[in-house]
């Protein structure tokens, strides 16, 4: 027997619909008046609340009222809007690439795991949002929990929270197909 790339590409794509559909339903009906089990909502004030979020594997929005005007996401709560969102196997460092880089890249020198590429904001690669001109605005973590996810099914969100609200402005990744 021989393998049939043509055939398993053609089944992982239809698998990938089938994901990135069931991400848009659920996007589409979730209430996010509250946290639930598997999606949870952070208030960033300071270093420490960034601390609460969870270690885990996930998808995330980063929100905030900075430049919303600019931004084309139409995902909004509490008059903040989802500048970025992303995906991790260890989302806690990962917010904080984005959210406290000088902090994160100090702590994470010589490190094996440290993330290079983060959010773009104003040319910069992570922000530390305890400094002008970000320490004046709000912020707000929403970490869905996905737990044993692959890289597939958190990519297929992704792209579902793109469909259906648009892709956040500091989010400057390829387009994926």
């Amino acid at each position: 027997m021989n393998y049939n790339i043509k055939l398993l590409r053609d089944q992982e794509i239809a698998l990938a619909d089938k994901i990135r559909q069931h991400f848009e339903d659920f996007f589409r009906q979730h209430d996010y008046s509250t946290t639930t089990p598997n999606v949870l909502l952070f208030d960033i004030k300071t270093p420490s609340d960034v601390d609460k979020v969870s270690y885990g594997v996930g998808f995330y929005l980063i929100l905030t009222n900075y430049k919303k005007e600019i931004n084309p996401c139409s995902f909004e709560l509490d008059g903040m809007k989802a500048i970025y969102r992303g995906h991790c196997y260890t989302v806690k460092s990962r917010i904080q690439s984005h959210l406290l880089n000088n902090l994160y890249r100090d702590k994470t020198v010589g490190k094996k795991q440290h993330y290079n590429v983060c959010m773009k904001l104003d040319g910069n690669n992570g922000i530390n949002f305890t400094e002008k001109p970000y320490c004046k605005y709000r912020w707000r973590i929403v970490f869905y929990k996905m737990k044993e996810s692959s890289k597939l099914i958190r990519e297929q969100a992704e792209l579902a929270f793109d469909s259906i609200f648009s892709r956040p402005f500091a989010s400057k990744e390829r387009s994926k197909q």
